[in-house]
């Protein structure tokens, strides 16, 4: 070979090369792929290696680019915008403490997940003045946790902790300079390649072991190693260029030869067959394959331009399995490519076109050969009816030979002694297995529109039924080998067809036909046919008998029809039972076929997506072509083999699947935030996951992912900001965005599914701290209400110093008035009591006299006793004035024998009261006592007086003559009551009449 391929060669082979194993579960055959280009964000289709890290991420390796996968978008690092050592990435690997080391073509790094930053490890080669030797092998870890790279001249051993580095002399190659590829076994031992060589490593000794492949010691050797592989077996095997793959034998302590095809692999993986058995993914030239060490075959996957989900026809350079998911991921010169059983959960077939065919070939009919069940037979509109031997893969086309059906194709059975039975556009034809004769049965006599078959059924009976598409039923007579028809009581015209869609026999023998006109029975000894119409016990739902288009009678005598928006179960009476419509999980206006599985579901091929029915709980479950299918709009006949796989036809293609074997992911999904955003700009959450956001910030955009990667697109996604939101918000977008946040602390919660409806009700979560404003902090709004609480106390001590100052003045002045001018007035009481008592034999025309200055002087004292008594401080309680207004009732009511009462509210006694309300207040009471006692000629006088709150209700009321208000002359009295209430900005009414007592009411608002 020559140096210069060899290079090419080897560099393409060893990108490939990834360490590590892991289990997973596939299906038994027919792979599909998916595929990931630059069309869906990745840096380069020129793909290296593959790697999951252990928070769920995909990481993939490019020639111009580091890219990280969530399921549905790729995150590109690269050396000039994010510190990458270089863009083109030899390997992705991750240490046991959880650092994600990256090998570049310019040295190599660790990527520090909590800041998305990369750590360069300084290597001697970058400080060189060579450009062609800063290549780095991909990081291997050994048991004692040492990791271990290797440049073109170096091997080097890694402590992890320290980040110091061992350095080991390389293997000299004079012919070429190539980099050097490393393998670490789990027993411990390094296994060195370079340019096709392999060697075992001696750490200890720093000593090479050659163990096979050319290098400049063993040119005679054909062996070209590209990569390592241990599997969970813990054999250890090498993929080569020459021999495909080989096994190390522990006892000859060689690698021996596999029986496989020894073409060229570049990489393999171990994966699992449902049943246990151990297969291997192969990775070549343009092509991926399987592996089967049990039989030594071989499955190869290709290109092909028919079919979006087969290989994307680039080299596999890498393979990586996830054991977690199932998942094989594929790095090829094309892009990324996975197999994933949870996802595509339908097999594909495609047929092959006939060269002389311009028109689309629809799949409309498949059924099992019941005499080789290895064979099916295919029915299509344009390549006529084809054998496919299903254990070679190999597809037969019938036409041509003699008596052949033509190529429109639209039924295929067998009956009870093997013989086919085809419905075609030119007739019914048979075939005898035992002789491979075909036969073609001469068409009925004319009928109103013509003979066109459309279906045909052999019953339990071998009675070989057919279906027009226009003129209803036919009964073939095998014996006669004429065709009859049999009569429907329905009249046939050209416009007016009867089209045959589906025979069914149930358990009694009879035979049901589903028409254009409804749902016929027939009973063939007796040589009855009765129209059986569909009635519900639902009157808004009454199917209709002229609109139905498929039919089934499942395996508990249930009768299925469905029609235009509805599908109805019905008794074998036409009683319906149940009716599925849009409102209950009907996704279709038209279902076109029905089948029954072997676990209790009904499936249903319809103009919208794939149904199938849970018959015990009621539920739908819906496929479409990210499962696998050709298409959504599904409008062939689904058939099942006498192993419960169904079959359903598109357009030069059909899918199959054994519903028992479909597999749902049960495994609640990663949920991670992967990114957040404040004002707009890229923030990093802090230790812990936490985020503070300053006072001016206003607006917070936080970004999450499901990484599940089966239908990543159909995952699920619900969050919350615990402190703002009440309940969970649900959503298909992966962000949520909150602006104009309070202060405080807040916790957003994001939990999501995966495609399959399973939640991850743990998910992800990240604290956050809005910072308020110095105004909105606790020690301010604290020194604010302090200063405050300073002010206030300072005007209410400055307003209580006043008032103890008027206190001090008033008591003062009621101390000099009762001192001064109440001695004075008692003494001119006295002195002219006195006088009178010694002048009164003399001059007793002075009596008079004497007597109106005593009489004014004791009124005048009494007066300023009242003055006095206002004044003082000590008497500011509503209780002093009550008790004032009841010494004077009852004196006053006393000297006139009249009946006083006084009915005061329990809650007056905690009143204070201002002076200048305790004063008009008395005066207004005194006042009406005075007119009551003087005018009123009373025997009873009653006084209420009420607080309730802040208002306060005075009641004065007697039982005197009373007076007309209208006609009384107003004097002082009333109008000095009116006057002192307004003073106290309270109001006083006045009610009386002659004969009925005199009623007066004070009401007003008490200030202290």
């Amino acid at each position: 070979m020559p140096p210069m391929q060899l290079i090419v060669r080897l560099l393409s082979a060893m990108m490939a090369f990834l360490l590590g194993s892991q289990l997973a579960v596939c299906q038994a055959s027919d792979y599909s792929f998916r595929h990931y280009t630059t069309d869906h964000g990745l840096s380069s289709d020129q793909t290296t290696c593959v790697f999951k890290d252990k928070q769920g991420y995909m990481w993939f390796g490019t020639v111009n680019g580091l890219n990280r996968f969530d399921g549905i978008e790729f995150k590109v690092y690269k050396r000039a915008k994010d510190g990458l050592p270089g863009n083109y990435i030899i390997g992705i690997n991750q240490s046991p403490d959880g650092g994600l080391w990256i090998s570049t073509h310019l040295g190599i790094c660790r990527f520090n997940s909590a800041s998305e930053t990369f750590e360069p490890l300084p290597l001697p080669t970058q400080t060189d003045t060579r450009g062609d030797n800063d290549f780095v092998s991909g990081l291997v870890f050994d048991k004692e946790g040492y990791g271990w790279f290797a440049s073109a001249e170096k091997l080097y051993r890694l402590h992890l902790q320290t980040r110091r580095l061992t350095t080991f002399p390389g293997i000299s190659s004079d012919a070429h300079p190539l980099l050097m590829y490393l393998f670490a076994d789990s027993q411990g031992q390094l296994w060195v390649m370079r340019a096709g060589a392999l060697y075992r490593f001696n750490p200890d000794k720093a000593l090479y072991t050659y163990v096979m492949g050319q290098d400049t010691q063993h040119p005679e050797s054909q062996i070209h190693v590209a990569s390592l592989y241990e599997d969970s077996q813990k054999t250890v095997w090498a993929t080569t260029f020459e021999k495909g793959i080989m096994r190390y034998d522990t006892t000859k302590q060689c690698f021996v030869d596999e029986p496989d095809e020894n073409t060229f692999v570049n990489t393999m993986v171990e994966d699992f067959l449902p049943d246990g058995k151990p297969v291997f993914w192969l990775g070549k030239s343009q092509k991926a394959a399987i592996y089967r060490p049990d039989s030594q075959q071989q499955t190869s996957f290709t290109y092909h331009i028919r079919d979006k989900l087969s290989h994307n026809g680039g080299d596999v350079i890498h393979l990586y399995r996830d054991g977690q998911t199932g998942i094989i991921w594929m790095a090829t010169s094309r892009g990324i490519q996975k197999s994933d059983p949870f996802e595509i959960k339908f097999k594909r077939k495609l047929i092959p076109l006939p060269v002389d065919s311009t028109s689309t070939s629809e799949v409309l009919a498949l059924y099992q050969n019941q005499v080789n069940r290895n064979l099916y037979w295919i029915g299509t509109t344009g390549s006529g009816l084809l054998e496919w031997n299903r254990r070679s893969n190999v597809f037969k086309s019938i036409n041509g030979k003699e008596n052949t059906p033509g190529r429109y194709i639209s039924d295929v059975r067998q009956d009870l002694k093997g013989t086919l039975w085809v419905a075609s556009e030119k007739g019914l034809y048979s075939c005898d297995p035992a002789s491979n004769q075909w036969k073609h049965w001469n068409n009925p006599p004319a009928t109103a529109t013509g003979y066109s078959i459309s279906t045909v059924f052999p019953d339990t009976k071998n009675r070989i039924w057919i279906g027009s598409s226009q003129d209803g039923v036919f009964l073939l007579n095998q014996e006669t080998g004429k065709i009859q028809p049999w009569s429907l009581n329905e009249p046939l015209s050209i416009g007016n067809p009867l089209r045959v869609n589906a025979f069914e026999e149930d358990s009694l023998g009879r035979i049901w036909v589903s028409t254009s006109r409804g749902l016929f029975r027939i009973q063939v000894a007796q040589n009855r046919t009765e129209k059986i119409f569909l009635h519900s016990l639902d009157s808004q739902i009454q199917p209709s008998d002229r609109l139905q288009s498929s039919f089934k009678i499942d395996s508990k005598n249930r009768v299925w029809v469905s029609g235009i928006g509805f599908l109805a179960q019905a008794d074998l009476n036409g009683r319906v039972n149940k009716t599925y419509t849009a409102e209950n999980g009907l996704q279709a206006d038209h279902v076109y076929s029905l089948e029954e599985d072997n676990s209790g579901g009904l499936w249903m091929s319809t103009d919208y997506l794939l149904h199938r029915l849970n018959l015990q709980t009621g539920e739908f479950t819906y496929f479409r072509k990210e499962h696998g299918l050709f298409a959504n709009n599904a409008d062939s006949q689904l058939r099942k083999d006498d192993k419960g796989e169904l079959f359903i036809g598109f357009t030069a293609a059909f899918n199959h699947l054994v519903p028992e074997q479909l597999l749902y992911n049960k495994t609640p999904p990663p949920v991670v935030i992967t990114g957040i955003k404040v004002d707009n700009k890229p923030r990093l959450p802090g230790t812990e996951h936490t985020l503070t956001i300053d006072a001016a910030e206003n607006t917070l955009s936080v970004d999450f992912a499901v990484l599940s990667y089966h239908l990543a697109e159909k995952n699920q996604y619900r969050y919350m900001l615990e402190g703002l939101d009440d309940q969970w918000t649900k959503t298909e977008n992966r962000n949520a965005t909150y602006t104009n946040l309070a202060p405080g602390t807040y916790t957003f919660k994001v939990k999501a599914a995966n495609s399959d409806g399973i939640w991850n009700e743990q998910g992800a979560a990240l604290t956050i701290y809005k910072i308020p404003f110095f105004y909105q902090t606790w020690w301010f709004i604290i020194l604010m209400v302090s200063v405050a609480a300073g002010i206030l106390y300072g005007i209410y001590r400055y307003r209580e110093a006043n008032r103890l100052r008027l206190e001090a003045i008033r008591n003062r002045i009621a101390t000099d008035l009762h001192d001064d001018m109440g001695s004075t007035l008692s003494s001119i009481r006295i002195f002219s009591d006195v006088v009178q008592n010694q002048i009164a034999p003399v001059q007793p025309e002075v009596i008079p006299i004497l007597q109106r200055i005593s009489s004014s002087a004791t009124a005048l004292s009494e007066s300023m006793q009242d003055i006095i008594w206002t004044i003082q401080t000590k008497h500011d309680s509503l209780e002093d004035v009550v008790t004032r207004m009841r010494e004077f009732g009852l004196k006053m009511a006393e000297a006139k024998q009249i009946d006083f009462r006084m009915q005061v509210s329990d809650t007056f006694h905690l009143t204070k009261f201002h002076v200048e309300h305790r004063r008009n207040l008395y005066l207004i009471f005194k006042e009406s006592i005075n007119n009551a006692v003087k005018y009123a000629q009373c025997t009873k006088i009653t006084v209420d007086l009420a607080v309730t709150g802040k208002l306060l209700r005075l009641t004065i009321q007697d039982n005197g003559r009373g007076f007309d208000p209208a006609t009384v002359r107003q004097g002082n009295g009333l109008q000095n009551l009116r006057k002192r209430a307004a003073e106290i900005k309270g109001q006083v009414t006045v009610h009386s009449a002659p004969g009925e007592g005199t009623k007066i009411e004070l009401h007003t608002r008490i200030t202290s």
